[in-house]
């Protein structure tokens, strides 16, 4: 205050406790806001983390979602083209002989047909 000096003895002191007890309050206010702005900015912290992070967890969850249809798609193109072989060498008069002659254990005339020795059983004595 500037007209302190002017100010009996026990105003003077009471100004000063005034004052003593301005500042204490003033301190307090001062300590429940950084606390307050410390809450707030956690707070803050925790809604933009989630407004981020669930976006691109979502993102990594649908590439993995991608990929593995990729992976599927590519095994369906190979089974495929394998049937489609099939197909192709089905429709082939000479390959369907070739099969039937095999399993049923013929041969053409003048053909040679050479077998694998198969391996010889031991007994056990």
């Amino acid at each position: 205050m500037l007209f302190r000096p002017f100010l009996s003895l026990s105003k003077r002191r009471r100004c000063d406790e005034l004052d003593l007890l301005r500042r204490e309050r003033t301190e307090g206010i001062g300590s429940i806001l950084s606390v307050f702005g410390m809450i707030f900015l956690v707070s803050l912290i925790f809604l933009v983390s989630l407004i981020v992070l669930k976006p691109l967890v979502e993102l990594r969850q649908i590439e993995q979602e991608r990929e593995e249809a990729q992976t599927a798609l590519r095994r369906t193109q190979a089974d495929m083209r394998r049937a489609h072989d099939e197909f192709v060498w089905m429709q082939d008069p000479e390959y369907f002989e070739q099969i039937a002659r095999d399993r049923s254990n013929l041969a053409k005339a003048g053909e040679i047909v050479i077998r694998p020795p198969r391996p010889e059983r031991r007994t056990a004595n």
